[in-house]
């Protein structure tokens, strides 16, 4: 049984997530799908006040990489695919098999039934939708026109007039199609043939899908090769596999079976003990060097949608840390702001910030920063805050980064000052 301190145990998560060091010089297409392949999931978020977070994912590993990278791993790549995940999320395509299932059961799963009896009540609309999209090829839902006397009924109205687009969504859930690319964002859908055969040379028979248990062990797998360390509460956030009944019991279970299997050693984390938690085998020498002293040294931001942070009682419990997200909170009810990104600083969330890009103006705007209670301004962390600021204005095609705010005058002054100087985001010392 490994005794890990909240440090180490916060150490191991982000060397599995990919965190723990310095991003490579220069990153390929490879470098990319080899971090969504880690990762397991994506999440996908449409919001892009700086850019969407699942691109903002990946620079948090790799630093300014090229984001069309990601476009091209969709097509004409296909190494990976869109379905629901943790949420709507990026998924390699190698373990479509493992999500066929949810696919045809998308009946039980979705909104309560919902989509399945919009379906069973609009059989018109789902054949004529299919159909074009046999004739005339890959569409987006901007390619099917609107009726002319309906209009959206407000803005919590997600399809609008279209019920193409519902038939489009409902039929992506099915399964029946699949996202075939993004045109500037938007989904463009194609039949679920037609990109299998892309993908594989040909499309996999649902008859010789794996079986349930099958994929319940790879979620599990992929699941703790992707926190390092597991507690059977944080399980099934991270794929989301099961409803919430009976959770704690199957996930014991699940990993307990990992154990058994040699792919876990049985853990505690001290002041979070929690029955059945696990550490990955694989990260054990990792952390031997650990305990002689190499700690984590990447300074970069996080998504509010992150993976490392998206489960807020595992980031409670690993980092202390509350995730607010106020995007759909009216203006004078924030307490911070309307999209804030984590700090993580050397092995710490230490604070939060909020941007917005100004891509007619080339800028990266900083409207505001917050340390975390009891975290110190120190020249080294504020050079590294503004060494990630500047690298993110880098990836995102900014010339400059421009704070126009700050909660307290002691950190706007010396940030100010890091902005206007180059500087390393990390140091190895």
């Amino acid at each position: 049984m490994l005794r890990l301190t909240v440090a180490e145990a916060r150490a191991l998560h982000l060397l599995a997530q990919g965190l723990f060091h310095r991003p490579p010089r220069r990153t390929r297409d490879r470098d990319v799908q080899a971090t969504i392949e880690r990762l397991g999931v994506v999440q996908i978020d449409t919001i892009s006040v700086i850019h969407r977070s699942q691109y903002l994912v990946l620079w948090s590993r790799l630093g300014p990489y090229d984001a069309a990278a990601l476009d091209r791993l969709l097509h004409p790549s296909r190494a990976i695919f869109e379905y629901w995940g943790h949420a709507a999320s990026i998924l390699p395509m190698t373990r479509y098999s493992h999500f066929r299932h949810r696919m045809l059961a998308a009946h039980e799963r979705v909104y309560g039934g919902w989509t399945e009896r919009w379906i069973a009540e609009n059989p018109e609309t789902i054949a004529a939708t299919l159909a074009r999209i046999r004739e005339n090829g890959p569409m987006a839902s901007a390619d099917f026109d609107a009726p002319e006397n309906r209009r959206r009924t407000g803005p919590w109205d997600w399809y609008g007039p279209k019920d193409s687009r519902i038939a489009l969504d409902a039929l992506w859930h099915r399964g029946d199609l699949m996202i075939h690319s993004r045109r500037n964002g938007q989904k463009i859908y194609d039949l679920r043939e037609r990109v299998l055969a892309e993908a594989f040379g040909e499309v996999p028979d649902d008859s010789a899908l794996p079986s349930v248990e099958e994929v319940d062990r790879a979620h599990a797998r992929t699941t703790l090769r992707a926190l390092g360390v597991v507690a059977p509460s944080w399980y099934h956030d991270y794929f989301r596999v099961k409803p919430r009944r009976a959770r704690l019991a199957e996930a014991r279970d699940l990993l307990a079976g990992l154990v058994a299997e040699g792919e876990a050693v049985p853990a505690t984390i001290d002041g979070l003990e929690e029955r059945g938690t696990v550490t990955d085998s694989a990260l054990l020498a990792d952390l031997d060097r650990l305990r002689a002293g190499a700690w984590p040294v990447r300074t970069t931001l996080l998504s509010p949608f992150d993976s490392t942070i998206w489960d807020r009682q595992r980031a409670r419990a690993l980092f202390g840390f509350e995730v607010v997200f106020e995007a759909y909170v009216p203006p004078l009810r924030r307490k911070y702001g309307y999209y804030c990104l984590a700090i993580l600083h050397r092995g710490a969330i230490v604070g939060r910030v909020d941007l917005k890009m100004d891509r007619a103006g080339g800028l990266l705007r900083l409207r505001g920063i917050w340390l975390e209670p009891g975290v110190r301004t120190g020249a080294r962390l504020v050079t590294s805050i503004a060494a990630s600021l500047r690298e993110l204005g880098e990836f995102l095609g900014a010339h400059d980064v421009v704070l126009e705010g700050s909660s307290e005058p002691v950190l706007e002054r010396e940030m100010q000052r890091a902005l206007r100087r180059d500087g390393p985001a990390d140091e190895e010392a």
